[in-house]
């Protein structure tokens, strides 16, 4: 990082006497990352900021067209009751008198499951002999199960806004989605790593008696969501009505069925587990069987000109997740954090962030007043430790929250640069977030044009976070990281621990 220029009249003197003294230097100065040459003309020194911060809650994200999508209960003492339900688009293997067709004679359907894979971390691969995963992004207890129902939406949804079709449709996460009243689907989920297996029983004309058992696995064996549906339910949607005008084309299918509602809803215990999903290789399989004759020359009879006739047929149908998917976020924040008020209180996905006043008027004049070359700003935020949570993010996100822009140092240093990320200690346990705003802070301080003194926000860091060019300037309402953090704030019972922003300088002796 370069050292940061208040005064450019101080700024010409310093270059013209470093070139001028170089080889006479003889002590370097570190400060903060930054070289300064020390002939006993300059002093450097440090300044701390006094900040002021409070909590607000964030009532809804934008939660269509995005990576991930929460679903499950997660609560605990610090942030109360987060619950993720999911709804989506539904699409059809293909539309039109072909659908209809290929369901063919005498159908029965033997099974029908829902597929949501899991996001995995891959452990082992013994020469392709044993694949072991273990799961990601689950927070709370893995053992505590939560109430799972599959409904059919009621809502259709939209992809162009109605208000305005030449924009896509964006819809939030605090949005009521209507659902009907008999579950596809209903009880007691937890996640299971070891779901790679389905066992598929195949029926007869009369579905009743079974004429063959499949055994199914995943290609890559990897463990995902399986949900069985009813299969009178699907049956009525899905093959009764199949050679009606709402299977000619997808457009018709979407309005005629308008997808699932995937609805998580806490049992008796609250305290369960949330899970982020990549639901892009969702779906439903209708695994059925049908009555057909076989082709000639296929199977020969004794008189070798036909195939069998009536033979019982295994067929599969594989129903994708649509495009269109949304995320419903539901909050509690009736109860008291276990923490206290003299904390901040960062979660994201709907969650809430923290609002910083980082310079009072005395310290922006003080600060003004002074022809100080600055070298570094540092906003240190310490974890509380004997804060009940334990789903700790990794890094944070600092940005202009008057504006809802990102900050200068985003484009001239770069995100990894202005830092936010979790620091432990020698045990591994959290301690800090540390964040430099050194190129904010000088051109605040620039006296021919300084920037405007503004609100900083504090929010849990979302990939979407990262701007895509100079000219993405606007931060972005998606948020999808449930975890969340508890920080010490301003307070002075905080001790060394306080919330503060630390400037370090460099001054020209008289």
């Amino acid at each position: 990082m370069t050292t940061k220029v208040v005064n450019p009249l101080v700024l010409l003197s310093f270059f013209v006497f470093t070139l001028i003294s170089f080889t006479s230097c003889e002590n370097e100065i570190d400060s903060i990352g930054v070289g300064i040459i020390d002939n006993g003309k300059f002093d450097t020194d440090s300044f701390k900021a006094s900040i002021i911060s409070e909590n607000e809650n964030v009532e809804r994200v934008k939660a269509s067209g995005i990576e991930q999508y929460l679903l499950g209960v997660y609560k605990d003492d610090e942030f109360g009751k987060l619950t993720g339900s999911v709804v989506s688009q539904l699409s059809l293997p293909f539309a039109g008198e072909a659908y209809a067709a290929g369901l063919g004679d005498e159908i029965v359907i033997d099974s029908v499951l829902l597929n949501i894979p899991y996001q995995v971390t891959l452990d082992s691969n013994d020469n392709d002999a044993s694949l072991r995963y273990s799961l990601d992004s689950v927070f709370g207890d893995k053992n505590i199960e939560f109430e799972l129902g599959i409904y059919e939406l009621m809502t259709f949804l939209n992809i162009l806004d109605p208000n305005d079709p030449t924009k896509n449709n964006v819809y939030y996460s605090d949005k009521d989605f209507e659902k009907g009243t008999d579950a596809f689907f209903k009880g007691a989920f937890k996640v299971n790593p070891n779901d790679t297996v389905s066992y598929i029983k195949r029926y007869n004309a009369d579905g009743i008696s079974v004429y063959d058992t499949d055994t199914i696995k995943e290609d890559d064996l990897k463990p995902s969501i399986k949900l069985p549906l009813d299969k009178n339910l699907i049956r009525t949607i899905f093959v009764d009505e199949a050679s009606g005008s709402q299977f000619l084309t997808f457009e018709d299918f979407l309005r005629y069925f308008r997808g699932f509602y995937i609805e998580a809803n806490s049992l008796e215990n609250e305290y369960a587990h949330l899970m982020s999903l990549d639901m892009s290789d969702a779906y439903m399989m209708m695994y059925f069987s049908n009555t057909q004759d076989e082709e000639e020359g296929k199977d020969l009879n004794e008189n070798g000109t036909t195939g069998e006739l009536g033979v019982r047929v295994k067929n599969s149908y594989q129903y994708n997740f649509g495009n269109l998917k949304s995320n419903i976020l539901e909050r509690d924040y009736s109860q008291e954090k276990a923490s206290g008020e003299n904390r901040i209180y960062v979660q994201g996905a709907a969650g809430g962030i923290a609002i910083l006043d980082i310079l009072s008027q005395e310290d922006l004049d003080e600060l003004r007043s002074n022809n100080w070359l600055i070298n570094s700003a540092n906003m240190h935020l310490y974890v509380d430790t004997n804060a009940s949570s334990s789903i700790v993010p990794e890094q944070l996100f600092l940005f202009n929250y008057d504006d809802k822009e990102h900050l200068t140092d985003i484009f001239t240093e770069g995100i990894p640069a202005v830092g936010g990320f979790l620091e432990r200690d020698e045990e591994g346990k959290p301690m800090r977030y540390t964040f430099r705003i050194t190129d904010y802070i000088s051109k605040l301080l620039y006296s021919e044009d300084p920037e405007n003194l503004i609100k900083l926000g504090l929010k849990v860091y979302n990939p979407t976070d990262v701007p895509a060019n100079s000219a993405d300037v606007i931060i972005k309402e998606y948020n999808w990281i449930p975890q969340g953090v508890v920080l010490f704030d301003h307070d002075e019972s905080a001790g060394d621990k306080k919330l503060s922003l630390e400037i370090f300088y460099t001054e020209l002796k008289e």
